[in-house]
């Protein structure tokens, strides 16, 4: 386990990402950095691939 670090500056980002922690019981931190959101994340690299995955599905849009 290891700290993987998360910087947002959109709320809606931030609000649902802290919501996916919560769900998966994953233990984060948060505080503020400027202007924007810094989220300590602790977890595998098993877990690391699957915030990563639900932050692309939250936030890629496909360009047609």
């Amino acid at each position: 386990m290891k700290y993987y670090n998360f910087e947002t500056m959109f709320r809606s980002l931030k609000d649902k990402l802290i919501a996916y922690l919560k769900e998966n019981n994953i233990y984060y931190e948060l505080s503020g950095a400027a202007a924007n959101w810094h989220i300590e994340i602790l977890t595998d690299t098993t877990g690391a691939e699957m915030i990563n995955n639900y932050i692309d599905s939250i936030t890629i849009s496909e360009v047609r």
